[in-house]
């Protein structure tokens, strides 16, 4: 609300009551604008940032563990054509294609069944460990938002741009501490999971208890490397699938209420497939490190990298992505 000059004197120097219809008529108010992102990214909310971690970590966890169960045949697939390997002798070898991968799923004992190997492990792994993602996510967000407002969004005229850049480092500061704080807790079922799609075990009970006979302690299921490659796949991919998510909700104009979630669901589909392309290669790196035996790769991400380079050059490291983007994009 603007008051005009005229009316400010009007009430300081006469009674109440001298407040006429007239000087209403001199009032002008100005509608609220719609802020956009930034602007409530600046402007924080009510609810604490503890709570605000907590409602995104339980939402995250309900979605991840629907997604999961819906879209696992295609996380099955995708790390059977990641974890083919040939052993071509003299030039790259040819990778395995999605139907071949299709094919040789269906053809194991349970047929169709297989496509959702290892689904209960994952289930029960990617809910504490997306909900913890997401939470601490969230969480960081709120906090470390007015630590980068006070260097990078001083009152200057590059004002715009230095929000711009405290808004950016807050999501990739945020989304590297999400994904480095649950990469921890997602390498036991993702050791699990994938042993059992690829066929290794026909079973995650046969899994959990021959891998902790082989090893004799819960070191079975952090393999040689498996955390490191684990966090060079995550941290990237939150970082790339979270700030383009961001970006685009600031740049798309949102419209009325029931157009958000459309956008939302939009936005988040293209920023899953944009970090999922991106940390492809760490993908197929992982899933190699974290089922093949220890005295393949002795848990040298170095060695699996040139192993799988000389075993199918460049294209070597975008097999899955197919099956991959399938299932990321929906799934974000």
């Amino acid at each position: 609300v603007t008051v005009d000059a005229a009316v400010t004197s009007t009430v300081t120097s006469r009674n109440s009551a001298a407040f006429t219809s007239h000087h209403f008529r001199r009032i002008r108010i100005t509608p609220p604008k719609t802020s956009s992102l930034l602007e409530q990214y600046r402007g924080g909310g009510s609810s604490s940032a503890a709570m605000d971690g907590l409602k995104n970590s339980l939402a995250s966890a309900l979605a991840a563990a629907c997604s999961k169960t819906l879209l696992a045949p295609l996380d099955t697939i995708k790390t059977v054509q990641q974890y083919h390997r040939s052993t071509l002798t003299g030039g790259y070898s040819k990778s395995l294609s999605f139907l071949q991968a299709i094919n040789l799923i269906v053809s194991r004992p349970k047929g169709f069944r297989e496509f959702y190997a290892g689904l209960g492990v994952t289930v029960v792994g990617s809910m504490p460990s997306v909900g913890l993602y997401f939470g601490v996510y969230s969480y960081c967000k709120r906090k470390l938002r007015p630590w980068f407002e006070t260097y990078f969004g001083d009152e200057n005229e590059e004002q715009v741009s230095s929000s711009k850049l405290a808004f950016t480092l807050t999501i990739l500061a945020s989304a590297a501490i999400g994904n480095t704080v649950a990469s921890f807790s997602r390498v036991p079922f993702e050791v699990v999971k994938q042993k059992v799609q690829t066929g290794l075990y026909t079973s995650t009970w046969k899994a959990l208890t021959d891998m902790i006979q082989k090893e004799g302690n819960i070191r079975a299921f952090f393999p040689l490397g498996g955390i490191s490659i684990q966090m060079l796949r995550d941290i990237p991919y939150a970082m790339t699938t979270l700030l383009s998510y961001e970006i685009l909700r600031s740049q798309i104009k949102q419209g009325k209420d029931e157009t958000i979630s459309m956008n939302d669901a939009f936005m988040g589909a293209l920023a899953g497939g944009i970090g999922s392309f991106v940390t492809n290669p760490m993908d197929v790196i992982k899933t190699r490190l974290q089922t093949a035996d220890i005295d393949i790769y002795n848990g040298s991400i170095l060695k699996c990298f040139q192993m799988t380079w000389q075993e199918g050059g460049p294209m070597a490291f975008l097999r899955g992505s197919v099956p991959r983007l399938l299932h990321k994009i929906p799934a974000n």
